[in-house]
């Protein structure tokens, strides 16, 4: 549950400008000028500043008979917020559809549109894409929310990826052939780490060329020029592989390895002794050692890929405790001993902020508002502390928790012989590989994340 800060409520609402988008000036003019007249806008307002406020990049309202619950995605997580009556909700729901060119009494049918928020002192602007779809229960309403200009990463240490990892990551980057993988579990950072590791690349010095299905949009670099194939339609980019090849490409970038003759064009071209090509391919897997079995399930051919594949980078994405509120503890041997950390090295831990018990005793209650009453205005009203608030949740923002598999001789006969999971990680940990519960360690150890929630990720 999110705690929220108590404010007076103003009739015009929120400092905050809702504006239609999709349609043309006049009709824009008009669906605005509706919404406006209707009585529950100020509520809407202020559930998407309050939304906007927490960092929330989805707002989710499911429609039941008496009521409306309502949830924030933060930092990849739902949290629960108060719920609406559905008299509130049903109003809200009629100033959204009307702002987006909805169909208000449509309450089945999947519906969609978007509509921008501008905030009337700062004039940050940000997107809001609908979705609304009838369920069993009543009807769910999905609210994405994007700032208009996104903050790119740049750099790879700007993603959470020790120095070290970075320097070997790039050699195999900017080999002249073989295979690369990069990888990462669903909503835990693909696309981000995916353009991040393109911008490290030489691509200003070599041509690169891009293959991507046109339903899944992944790569955005500059001097990457993308080829679409329609996977909907049942294209395949097999078929298309030998033409592109005619442009005498030095890399191949692949945002996802959909079949098994994709794959085997590919190894070939890695594979070739005199004009060896650079791929750089994504998969869709938990961790590094899985990804290497993902591209062996579609059924290629394990020799060709074994001998082509160099490296392979896989991400998790956890939460970031919030420096403002976070708690130290000194962890007993039992659990550095657990963690593989060496006794004397770290001396604290940190978690995330938990309320203290509440005053028991009506004079306890009345020192507590005392001293409360004290706290300097810009002071976060739960933990007291000043600086960038969490609103209760303990942590703020995310960062990347990474492994660096690199593929020795072991490895590739086990792909072969003996592709079993357990096989290859054994493998792995035998070379000296660290992987993800060994990186995440390193940010509980650092004070960047705690135990709670790395073991949270990656169980």
């Amino acid at each position: 549950m999110i705690f929220f800060k108590s404010k007076k409520k103003e009739v015009a609402g929120p400092p905050i400008e809702l504006n239609a988008v999709g349609g043309d000036g006049p009709e824009n003019q008009r669906r605005e000028i509706a919404a406006r007249q209707i009585e529950q806008i100020v509520p809407f307002k202020e559930m998407l500043y309050d939304a906007l406020i927490k960092r929330a990049d989805r707002v989710m309202l499911d429609y039941t008979r008496d009521a409306v619950a309502a949830q924030y995605m933060i930092d990849g997580l739902w949290h629960t917020i108060d719920p609406r009556d559905r008299a509130t909700g049903d109003g809200m729901l009629a100033v959204l559809k009307t702002l987006t060119g909805m169909k208000v009494e449509e309450r089945r049918a999947r519906q969609e549109g978007k509509f921008q928020i501008e905030h009337e002192q700062t004039k940050a602007k940000f997107v809001g894409a609908v979705t609304c779809q009838g369920v069993k229960t009543g009807e769910r309403v999905i609210i994405e929310l994007a700032p208009k200009k996104r903050k790119d990463f740049k750099a790879l240490d700007e993603l959470g990826m020790r120095e070290q990892m970075q320097l070997k990551l790039l050699e195999h980057m900017r080999a002249p052939q073989g295979i690369v993988l990069i990888s990462a579990p669903p909503a835990h950072g693909f696309t981000t780490t995916w353009n991040v590791c393109l911008r490290s690349t030489d691509r200003m010095l070599r041509d690169f060329l891009g293959v991507e299905d046109k339903g899944k949009h992944e790569t955005d670099v500059e001097n990457i020029n993308i080829t679409t194939f329609d996977g909907a339609a049942g294209e395949t980019p097999d078929t298309m592989l030998p033409k592109l090849m005619l442009t005498q490409p030095e890399v191949i970038v692949f945002s996802d390895l959909c079949n098994a003759a994709t794959v085997n064009k590919l190894c070939e071209y890695a594979n070739d002794p005199r004009e060896g090509k650079l791929v750089i391919a994504g998969v869709r897997a938990q961790d590094a050692c899985e990804a290497l079995l993902r591209v062996l399930l579609l059924k290629a051919s394990a020799k060709d890929f074994a001998k082509a594949i160099r490296a392979v980078l896989s991400v998790r994405l956890v939460r970031k405790l919030n420096d403002t509120c976070k708690q130290p503890y000194t962890p007993p041997l039992q659990l550095l001993n657990k963690l593989g950390i060496p006794q004397g090295r770290v001396k604290v831990l940190y978690k995330e902020w938990t309320p203290p018990p509440p005053p028991a005793t009506p004079e306890e209650q009345k020192a507590e508002r005392k001293r409360k009453a004290k706290l300097p205005p810009t002071a976060c009203p739960l933990c007291e502390q000043e600086g960038p608030l969490c609103h209760g949740i303990g942590y703020r923002g995310r960062t990347g928790v990474f492994e660096l598999l690199e593929v020795n001789d072991q490895i590739r006969e086990a792909l072969v012989k003996q592709p079993k999971l357990e096989v290859i990680r054994q493998l792995a940990r035998a070379a000296g590989h660290r992987g993800l519960q060994e990186e995440g360690i390193l940010l509980v150890a650092q004070g960047l994340t705690s135990l709670t929630e790395l073991q949270r990720v990656l169980k």
